[in-house]
């Protein structure tokens, strides 16, 4: 008896019948995972290239979702790889294909892109897109996300049945490739008849009307000239209707100018030069502009936006180096790090700009390789420091920059690129990157159409295949105000005086991080209430030394409960100092 008990006890094979889905946002982000219980637990070691942990299962009405994670080390799942999926759809081991104890209607290789359905003595290939498809990150990490269409082939068994209860395994091929899970019988998941409520739409306008919009777009072969797509951005854009506009794969400024000034009659617009295939055109006059790295693959652009902002507002635009030339791609990210670090530190950059201008990045990275490059980026990490010299925090206070994360304003989906026709699965190529020491966030979104409802398409004068039509990349939208409290460099920083930095992610499903600073140490309060202002929780309340102190909320009450979507406030008080914020939940 005892033995028996020690074993199951000790076993690391775990079944977790799933009880109710689960609002998973597929975008490389975590959080809206913990909630989820775990399916399986993988030992430590027994892969040699590449080791499972962790194993999670949950869905909506529309996907089956999966989550699994390496006990250590980074993967590419889109390639570079020879993991398996098998999914058994029916749970009945003599139907499909015979892996591992279970009999798989759906096989999937993650690194050929590809894969294969079984029904009977049948074998048929597969793409992404007859899976519909979605995972993240794009890059390299130690744990992904994934969405399978609960109504695909594959799942339904050529729509003979709808999916209530399945099993999966885990493998990779390679020599000494792990197996999960390590018995035979694969882990079993059920699908309840709850309802996992839709996202709330969030509509395209701004938070604030004070607020300046930019839209990072790349338009494939120059689409807004094309005749046959030009409609289709104008609905778009003009629905948008941005201050700022960063477009990749363009050319000449000034017969795209002459376009958008047309949609925009009664605005003034202006354009910057063209770099490669890069410009920038905005409501406010363009004070200078320049290319930023030898490639031409970023330019800077200054914006005068003193009236709006007290200060004039500097946006980099990027189209690095596409697919799979990652050597590239990374010697275009440090260079672009040692260009601004010393342009910060001694002032040596292509224009002059006042320390503190605030600054955002956006474009067409092509990050679909080495997480590296986002992080050469973000936190100022450069490989090639024989060639470009130091790291370098690149934000104006020494921190890192943040790395934005939008979703769709229909969907719980992050993806900026998506070709149906491609083996390659949607994936986030677009990136915002901003300053948070000089920027607060607004909205920000990625808008695609082909998710809206009849009703909002008509609000906003789009059609449903709009962004579907106009470009393979979706348009990226950032609404930024400039954060007046913060001070760049600690003597513009008064003693017993504290900084309020926005939060992120925000919009947030599960949780979120809000950053303060203390100038000294002080007796200090962060609560949130709510937009009646009424007392939500408390998530600090005491003594806190010097310096930065980030703090998650994780989205509930004082009693451990969660609260429903909306908008939240966040007070902080210092030493009888107050600061507030604003921060919008979505579940």
């Amino acid at each position: 008896m005892t033995k028996g008990l020690n074993k199951l006890f000790f076993s690391p094979f775990l079944f977790s019948l799933i009880l109710c889905g689960h609002p998973i946002n597929i975008d490389g982000l975590f959080d809206d995972w913990q909630n989820v219980p775990l399916a399986y637990s993988d030992q430590y070691g027994d892969g040699i290239s590449a080791d499972y942990s962790t194993l999670k299962v949950t869905y909506d009405s529309e996907f089956l979702f999966i989550y699994f994670k390496f006990h250590e080390g980074e993967v590419l799942m889109q390639d570079w790889n020879d993991f398996h999926l098998y999914v058994d759809a029916d749970s009945d081991s003599s139907t499909g294909h015979y892996v591992h104890g279970i009999g798989a209607e759906l096989e999937w290789v993650f690194g050929n892109r590809s894969g294969y359905q079984y029904v009977g003595q049948e074998q048929n290939e597969l793409y992404q897109n007859d899976l519909v498809l979605r995972i993240g990150p794009t890059i390299t990490s130690q744990q992904f996300e994934i969405a399978i269409a609960r109504e695909s082939s594959p799942l339904t068994i050529n729509g003979s049945q709808s999916l209530l209860e399945g099993k999966i395994v885990l493998s990779e091929f390679a020599e000494g490739g792990d197996l999960l899970p390590d018995e035979p019988g694969g882990v079993l998941f059920t699908i309840g008849e709850d309802e996992v409520p839709q996202p709330e739409p969030m509509t395209l306008g701004r938070l604030d009307d004070s607020d300046i919009r930019i839209l990072s777009y790349n338009t494939l072969n120059e689409g807004i000239i094309d005749d046959e797509r030009q409609l289709h951005f104008k609905r778009i854009i003009q629905a948008i209707d941005p201050d700022v506009i960063a477009l990749q794969e363009h050319g000449e400024w000034n017969e795209i100018d002459d376009v958008i000034q047309s949609w925009f009659p009664n605005d003034q617009w202006h354009a910057s030069w063209t770099y490669r295939d890069l410009v920038v055109l905005s409501r406010f006059p363009i004070v200078n502009d320049a290319n930023m790295i030898s490639s031409e693959r970023t330019m800077a652009a200054l914006l005068d936006t003193d009236a709006e902002l007290g200060k004039d507002l500097l946006i980099f635009n990027s189209h690095l180096s596409c697919c799979a030339n990652n050597e590239d791609r990374q010697q275009q990210v440090d260079e672009f790090a040692s260009t601004w670090r010393d342009w910060v530190q001694s002032d040596s950059g292509p224009f002059e700009i006042e320390p503190g201008t605030p600054f955002v990045h956006v474009g067409d990275f092509n990050y679909v390789g080495y997480r590296q490059q986002v992080e050469t980026i973000r936190i100022g990490d450069i490989e090639n420091e024989e060639q470009y010299g130091n790291d370098f925090l690149p934000d104006w206070d020494s921190t890192a920059i943040i790395d934005l994360f939008s979703r769709h304003t229909y969907k719980r989906m992050g993806y900026t690129w998506r070709s149906d026709g491609s083996s390659y699965n949607p994936g986030k190529l677009d990136y915002v990157f901003y300053s948070d020491a000089t920027i607060d966030t607004g909205k920000h979104y990625i808008l695609n159409t082909i998710a809206m409802d009849d009703l909002y398409l008509d609000y906003y004068g789009l059609e449903w295949d709009d962004t579907q039509e106009a470009s393979d990349h979706l348009p990226v939208v950032f609404d930024i105000s400039v954060n007046d409290g913060v001070g760049i460099g600690e003597d513009k920083v008064l003693p017993g005086q504290a900084i309020l930095h926005p939060n992120h992610p925000n919009p947030f499903n599960s949780r979120t991080t809000i950053p303060i600073y203390l100038r000294s140490p002080g007796m200090v309060e962060l609560s949130i209430i709510d937009v009646k202002g009424r007392f939500v929780n408390r998530l600090i309340y005491g003594n806190r030394p010097r310096g930065n102190s980030p703090i998650d909320w994780d989205g509930t009450n004082d009693k451990g409960q969660n609260v429903t979507s909306g908008v939240y406030f966040y007070l902080l008080r210092v030493n009888d100092i107050s600061h507030i914020r604003k921060m919008i939940l979505l579940k």
